[in-house]
C-alpha cells in the first residue's frame, strides 16, 4: 500500500505538507521564549502554520477532484497568508495586526474574485493561473529576501531552497490545473520532496537567535507623496513578478527536462 500512495504526487505532496504542518504544531506547543519576548515572531510562526494546513487542504480537494476554482482560491489564500508571514518578520516589534490583516483580506478578495470571473470569462488557460502564480512568486522570493535580511547567514541556504523550490512550484500550477498531470507527473512528486527541505530549513532559519527586533529598512521609490509611492511599489511588483513568472517557467521546465532527460 505504501508503496503505491508514494507513486501518487498528489497524495505525496499532502503527506508531506502534513509532516511539515505537524512539526510546526508541535514546536508551537512548546512556545519557545521568543514567542512571550517577541510577539511579531509568534503571529509570523502562526501564519506558517496555518499555510501547511491550507497545503494539506489544497492537496486534499486536489486528490478529491474538487472544483479547480475552489482548489485555487485555498492555494491563493495560502499565498496571502505567506504575505502576512513576511510582513510580520519584516516589520518586527513595530508589527500591526489589525493593519495587515485588513491588507491580507483586500488583497484575498481580488485573487477570489479574478479566479471565479475569469473562470467564467475565459475559461481554464494560463491567464487564469497567472495572478495567482504571480503572488505566489513575489511571497517566495519576498519570504527569501526578509529571512536573509532578518536572520543573516543562517538564512542564505533557506533562500537557495527557496529558488529551487520556485522553479518546481509554478510549473505546478500548470501540471495541476491546466490537466497535464500525466505530462509530469515526476516534477510534482519532487516538488512534495522540496516541501520538506523547505520546512526543515525555515524552522532552522527560524528558531535561531535573532539579534535585531526593529523593522527592516527596505528600499522606497524616491517619489514625492506616499500614496504615489504606493502605487509605483505595487504595479513595479506586479511587472517584474509577472516578467519573472515567465523567466521561473521556462527555466523551471527546461531544467527538468535538462536534468531528467525527458525531451523540450
Amino acid at each position: 500500500m505504501i508503496p503505491d500512495i508514494l507513486k501518487d504526487p498528489g497524495i505525496l505532496n499532502l503527506l508531506f505538507s502534513a509532516v511539515v504542518m505537524l512539526t510546526g504544531l508541535v514546536a508551537y506547543w512548546f512556545r519557545p521564549d521568543i514567542f512571550r519576548q517577541h510577539a511579531f515572531a509568534e503571529r509570523a510562526f502562526e501564519f506558517w502554520v496555518l499555510k501547511w494546513m491550507l497545503f494539506v487542504m489544497t492537496w486534499g480537494l486536489l486528490t478529491s477532484a474538487t472544483d479547480s476554482r475552489f482548489s485555487l482560491a485555498t492555494l491563493d489564500l495560502n499565498t496571502v497568508v505567506g504575505f502576512g508571514l513576511v510582513v510580520a518578520l519584516w516589520k518586527g516589534d513595530s508589527y500591526d495586526e489589525r493593519h495587515t490583516i485588513v491588507n491580507l483580506v483586500f488583497l484575498f478578495g481580488l485573487l477570489f474574485s479574478w479566479n471565479f470571473l475569469a473562470h467564467s470569462l475565459i475559461g481554464v488557460g494560463k491567464a487564469w493561473l497567472y495572478p495567482s502564480m504571480t503572488a505566489s512568486l513575489v511571497y517566495i522570493s519576498a519570504m527569501a529576501v526578509v529571512i536573509v535580511a532578518r536572520y543573516r547567514s543562517t538564512g542564505i541556504l533557506f533562500a537557495i531552497a527557496s529558488a529551487a523550490y520556485l522553479l518546481l512550484q509554478l510549473p505546478t500550477y500548470q501540471i495541476v490545473f491546466l490537466s497535464q498531470m500525466k505530462a509530469d507527473p515526476e516534477l510534482v512528486k519532487w516538488l512534495a520532496f522540496a516541501k520538506v527541505l523547505y520546512g526543515v530549513l525555515f524552522y532552522g532559519a527560524f528558531l535561531s537567535p535573532l539579534q535585531s527586533f526593529e523593522a527592516l529598512a527596505l528600499p522606497s521609490l524616491p517619489l514625492p507623496g506616499e500614496r504615489l509611492r504606493r502605487f509605483a511599489s505595487w504595479a513595479t511588483t506586479a511587472i517584474a513578478g509577472g516578467i519573472l513568472v515567465e523567466v521561473t517557467l521556462w527555466a523551471g521546465k527546461h531544467l527538468w527536462h535538462l536534468f531528467m532527460g525527458h525531451p523540450g
